[in-house]
């Protein structure tokens, strides 16, 4: 299953199987081996099927014996004595060897020692799987599996496909959502996925780090982020909210549970009251305080700035929730009503799907530039600053833009029962809309470069309206003076039956 235009396929598990068995089928009727010989080889040299047929071609006989599929001989110091615990016992236990051997254990036996084997070797690859019998070379393969039990055989299977998945891990992933078991593909040797690679489930992920989608941030700095420093914000945000600092010592104090209770008392012994932060001989018996502001430091400075960053991220968070819901309202409310009213096509609905993605996409760059953000503030001078906000509200506007064309288009189309005439509407928002966030998402990842150190190439020009900066030379605000049309030059009717969808 593939999307036309994109940079990758995304494939179920039984189509990633058959991935898998071709290189094994190949190797099989090329060199005349059984398919579970092929098997054996190709995961032993971790799925290089290049190097397979070079040692085949080499010396054939020689390469198989030293990967335990030849015939190898018995010792006289056999597992007798195992066998002989282990053989038919009328509850379905049978004795098992190896193709290439005569040591025979029970299923029992192989089905606790496999277990075992694959579990601890479960991050290695080229692992070879040998007979039971101390020091026997046979290999385990395929065909031996086969005469086992069926959790065997499907714990066999898992491991055989991880070993695969692993060993073409620059081309073919699993989509790391939880419960998801789709798996993507990439098409061309780049990593480059324009916005991250976006799952069937509706997931979207870096293909480098699989984190979320993180553009345009690089990988290691939304690692930090994520195992770090939005756990430090938060706390951060949860002292600033239930802590006052000790006018002696500046250290937090949490307040009392007990409402009533207004004296707080710090680690260096000082008493000071939670409303006003004055000593119990201050009030003079007088507690109906007035509620003082602590003062701000330097310290405390900092610390607004982050709690900002916190606030600044998880309401971008929430606009790409709502985004997501207003995605599967479409898809479970609206996209029926377009097949049932307009008979719209797999294409069609491919556009509006296209086009309702895009808007998640697009909510996740700007929460990410948030991120961004907070590292160039070290980084980079004051104006690249400001001309990040700059550049982010146009972004902003232009998905604006999109997300009332397509509200508008999926009203007008169920209305009149007609979407053809409306879908290049949609198509051509969602190329531009994309195009625009692809620029936005270049330029700060290239740091920036029409502004320099800490001063533009022009001086700016404050909008008495809004108060944005704009260039010097110009005569319109960007940002008051940006088109907003509407999909018709006459007024765009708020439909009534899309009151559930976040389109204000």
């Amino acid at each position: 299953m593939e999307a036309d235009g994109q940079k990758y396929s995304i494939l179920v598990k039984t189509e990633v199987r058959e991935k898998m068995m071709e290189k094994i089928k190949q190797i099989s009727e090329f060199f005349s081996v059984s398919m579970s010989d092929a098997t054996v080889i190709l995961v032993r040299l971790r799925w290089n099927s290049f190097k397979a047929s070079d040692l085949l071609v080499d010396n054939k006989d020689k390469f198989l014996a030293e990967l335990g599929l030849a015939r190898v001989p018995i010792s006289n110091s056999s597992s007798a004595g195992r066998e002989t615990t282990t053989l038919p016992n009328g509850d379905g236990d049978y004795l098992v060897s190896t193709s290439f051997c005569s040591h025979k254990f029970s299923t029992t036996c192989w089905s606790e020692y496999l277990p075992d084997v694959l579990v601890k070797n479960k991050e290695e690859t080229g692992l070879i799987i040998s007979c039971l019998n101390q020091g026997c070379l046979a290999s385990v393969g395929p065909d031996t599996i086969e005469k086992l039990t069926d959790t065997v055989k499907e714990m066999y299977e898992g491991w055989l496909l991880e070993s695969f998945m692993e060993c073409h891990k620059e081309t073919i992933k699993w989509c790391p959502a939880p419960g998801c078991e789709y798996a993507i593909l990439l098409k061309d040797d780049t990593h480059e996925v324009d916005f991250g690679v976006v799952c069937l489930c509706g997931h979207t992920f870096c293909w480098t780090c699989g984190l979320e989608s993180h553009r345009p941030v690089d990988c290691k700095k939304a690692s930090v982020w994520w195992t770090d420093l939005l756990d430090q914000l938060r706390t951060v945000y949860w002292i600033h909210a239930n802590t006052k600092r000790c006018p002696n010592c500046r250290s937090p104090v949490q307040r009392n549970e007990d409402p009533d209770y207004k004296l707080m008392e710090c680690i260096c012994s000082y008493r000071f009251c939670w409303v006003c932060l004055r000593t119990a001989e201050e009030h003079h018996g007088n507690w109906k305080c007035v509620p003082v502001a602590d003062p701000v430091g330097e310290s405390s400075s900092r610390e607004l700035t982050q709690i900002f960053r916190l606030n600044q991220w998880e309401g971008r968070q929430k606009e790409m929730e709502n985004a997501k819901s207003n995605q599967r309202f479409v898809e479970d409310d609206k996209i029926p009503k377009l097949v049932e009213r307009c008979g719209v096509s797999e294409l069609d609905i491919r556009t509006v799907k296209e086009a309702e993605m895009l808007i998640v996409q697009c909510r996740q760059v700007l929460k990410w530039s948030c991120v961004f953000e907070y590292y160039m503030t070290e980084e980079y001078g004051s104006t690249k600053m400001q001309y990040l906000g700059h550049q982010r509200d146009l972004a902003s506007i232009m998905l604006w833009n999109h997300e009332m064309t397509r509200r508008w288009v999926i009203h007008k189309a169920i209305e009149k029962g007609n979407f053809t005439c409306l879908k290049h509407k949609v198509e051509t928002s969602t190329a531009n809309t994309g195009n625009h966030f692809a620029g936005f998402v270049k330029n700060l990842e290239e740091g920036m470069p029409e502004v320099y150190g800490n001063g533009p190439f022009q001086r700016w020009n404050k909008c008495g309206k809004c108060k944005y900066q704009n260039r010097y030379g110009d005569k319109e605000c960007h940002l008051c003076y940006l088109p907003l049309e509407s999909p018709e030059s006459s007024h765009v009717e708020a439909p009534d039956d899309l009151g559930k969808m976040d389109w204000d």
